[in-house]
């Protein structure tokens, strides 16, 4: 009996957070040393074939970034962690789009988006001299019915890991809105430890 209350409290409980206006919003961005243009490689195939018009196919989206990102732990050099919770969906998504457009700012260009089922492909402008990316910067934008914050700030591969796997077990009916960002997206195009600073300096190392 008690196994039965305690299921039926959790139930109202996530039927509470479900039907208010409270919504949570997460920035999580990782940064990692270049792997020979896999990861860029990587991205892009789960971007393509990623379903972004179904709550289903975000939610697969959103366990498949953090997979990739837990495989490649070995990686991490730096990280930007935060989550914050407001009181109205019209907040949380003009507080999305502001996120999802500042990280788009950063992008010497954008050769790839999935967005509502919608892809598009761009050709790149192809480098003079081609050369490996020294980093890449992955970022997932989340929105969820969650009434508080998912996460605090990260400082350690260890918070990481717990935070991302976290991530990857979130339930699938609290997600209402996800966005994978990376950059850059061309295996041919290259990010520097100067680009971080100029761009990314709000990044921490991770310990």
């Amino acid at each position: 009996m008690d196994h039965l209350e305690e299921s039926s409290e959790q139930e109202s409980a996530d039927s509470l957070e479900l039907t208010n206006d409270i919504v949570t919003v997460s920035r999580l961005q990782v940064v990692l040393r270049s792997r020979a243009k896999r990861l860029q490689t990587q991205f892009s195939a789960i971007a393509l074939r990623a379903n972004t018009a179904t709550p289903e196919g975000l939610f697969e989206l959103l366990q498949e970034t953090a997979n990739v990102l837990l495989e490649n732990a070995d990686f991490w050099t730096h990280v930007l962690a935060c989550s914050q919770t407001v009181d109205s969906r019209e907040e949380a998504e003009t507080l999305f789009n502001k996120f999802s457009l500042q990280e788009r700012a950063k992008f010497s260009a954008e050769t790839l988006t999935n967005v509502n089922g919608v892809v598009s492909q761009q050709p790149a402008e192809v480098p003079s001299t081609p050369t490996d990316p020294a980093y890449i910067v992955v970022t997932l934008l989340l929105g969820t019915a969650d009434d508080q914050p998912l996460f605090n700030e990260i400082y350690s591969t260890s918070l990481l890991r717990d935070v991302l796997a976290d991530i990857s077990l979130v339930r699938s009916r609290f997600l209402l809105a996800f966005e994978l960002l990376w950059t850059p997206q061309d295996p041919l195009d290259s990010l520097t430890e100067a680009d971080l600073k100029a761009d990314y300096a709000d990044l921490v190392p991770i310990a």
